[in-house]
């Protein structure tokens, strides 16, 4: 079952693309392993801080000119290190892929706005938000699953975001709810 939904996804991806090469480039890109990234969260700490204390144990990497908080780990570690180190636990930086970055920095949240997060748990991209918003504004983080509310909770207070209501409802429940209040 499991490769005939895999030869599926693959044969409609072939069909996707304009010819065989642009296939294997594709397929090449997919099976590489990610880059361990992480963001500085600047709630907390500066940019320049997280760097110099980072540096003291991994190579680093900055891959944005105008988001220095993206930092790619160029050292090889552990499984567990990131997360067990003392600026992770003081919420210094947020363990999160650089792809999952990017829906904000498009959405370019400012101090002034009002942000609704649907699916919000663990919390990567609501203090990223809460980050660039500089800890102004509101954001609602909602998420259906309480059991991962849990996570999103102490995510959001390991970082520091104070600007956050969390909500735990189906989302078409919630975007009624909001529509009701003219938000």
């Amino acid at each position: 079952m499991k490769n005939n939904i895999r030869e599926k996804f693959l044969e409609r991806i072939r069909l996707m693309l304009k010819d065989s090469q642009d296939f294997q480039t594709f397929f090449n890109i997919i099976h590489k392993p990610l880059l361990a990234s992480i963001r500085i969260n600047t709630i907390k700490i500066s940019v320049d801080d997280a760097i110099t204390r980072l540096k003291e144990r991994w190579k680093i990497e900055q891959p944005f000119l105008d988001y220095k908080s993206a930092i790619i780990i160029k050292t090889r570690f552990e499984p567990g290190d990131l997360g067990n180190s003392i600026e992770h636990k003081l919420g210094y930086y947020y363990i999160q892929d650089i792809d999952s970055m990017m829906p904000v920095l498009a959405l370019k949240p400012t101090q002034k706005d009002a942000v609704l997060d649907m699916c919000a748990a663990p919390g990567s991209k609501t203090t990223q938000i809460a980050s660039l918003m500089k800890n102004s504004g509101l954001i609602i983080s909602n998420d259906n699953s309480f059991k991962r509310i849990k996570a999103l909770a102490s995510n959001l207070q390991r970082c520091g975001a104070a600007n956050t209501v969390i909500t735990n409802m189906d989302g078409n429940v919630l975007c009624k709810r909001l529509k009701k209040m003219d938000m």
